[in-house]
């Protein structure tokens, strides 16, 4: 599999090139466990990197022996301070881990894992490696219809991580319904809903709206990256309008140039970290001093 480079329209590609690289080295295989797969990403660690801890929160990806891990994209969860000039950063990138199954079968599984990075010497640096994604949950016999819809709409691609979340019901089914609604504007492509999401806004002792099971970030619309249409994409533009019509969407954050009640924090609101994706809350209290994620 191809190493993965940052789209051309990235705003920070040498971030977003340091993370995927990290996860790659660490999803090569299985030979020697989670242990030498550390090993093997430590080339692009920095100061205060625990071993250990990120052998333990990496275990999960080697269950089952492993092909390779694809980087399927790496969003941008957080920026600390906002702007080209962050010192930290959280990035949320979604993993294709091909798997042999028992017979030599081979089969994907698509996680999120949440990246931590800071600037070292002048170079971006992994500090830590936060989730990769959760456990995976079976979906159950019964699921709300609407929880249904969702998981089985062609229009939507799931990471299986989203796809644990929504199993597990920890997702608000107003969500469900938001995130149907936008499928039918465009297919839309969805990064994260709870797992391998900060649960804290980055750089903030508030909680994310996604951790409540309210928010849910896409990435791609209409098969075309966000981070390449920003708000000149015609698709783009009808999910965000039909999203802010919608009185159960409390917040709205999306790239520079979209921004659809003024400046500001409130409903609609536009910063760096919304460059590459568009997202979208449900019922999520506006907090004064600062944009929710």
């Amino acid at each position: 599999m191809s190493r993965y480079e940052p789209l051309a329209s990235e705003p920070l590609p040498n971030l977003k090139r340091v993370a995927a690289g990290f996860l790659e080295r660490l999803t090569e295989g299985t030979e020697g466990g989670a242990e030498d797969a550390v090993a093997r990403a430590l080339p692009l660690t920095g100061v205060g990197f625990d071993v250990r801890q990120a052998a333990v929160t990496a275990a999960p990806l080697f269950s089952e022996p492993a092909v390779r891990g694809e980087i399927v994209y790496p969003q941008l969860g957080g920026l600390d301070p906002m702007g080209p000039g962050a010192r930290t950063a959280s990035i949320m990138a979604i993993v294709r881990h091909r798997l042999t199954a028992k017979g030599g079968a081979e089969r994907d599984e698509v996680r999120v894992c949440d990246v931590r990075l800071a600037v070292q010497e002048g170079r971006w640096r992994v500090v830590d490696l936060v989730s990769v994604g959760g456990q995976p949950v079976d979906r159950p016999g019964e699921l709300d219809p609407r929880a249904s819809a969702v998981l089985d709409d062609p229009a939507i691609e799931l990471p299986d991580t989203a796809r644990w979340d929504i199993h597990a019901g920890r997702v608000d089914v107003d969500l469900l319904e938001v995130l149907a609604q936008a499928a039918r504007s465009a297919p839309v492509s969805v990064t994260v809903l709870i797992s391998g999401h900060p649960l804290n806004v980055f750089g903030t002792e508030r909680l994310s709206d996604h951790s409540s099971g309210r928010a849910v970030d896409l990435w791609r619309i209409g098969g075309q990256a966000i981070v390449d249409s920003g708000p000149a994409s015609d698709l783009t533009g009808q999910v965000q309008r039909a999203a802010f019509a919608d009185p159960r969407v409390s917040q709205i954050g999306s790239p520079f140039g979209s921004d659809l009640d003024g400046p500001g924090v409130r409903r609609s609101f536009v910063n760096l970290v919304h460059t590459d994706h568009l997202h979208l809350a449900v019922r999520g209290p506006l907090v004064p001093g600062g944009a929710g994620g």
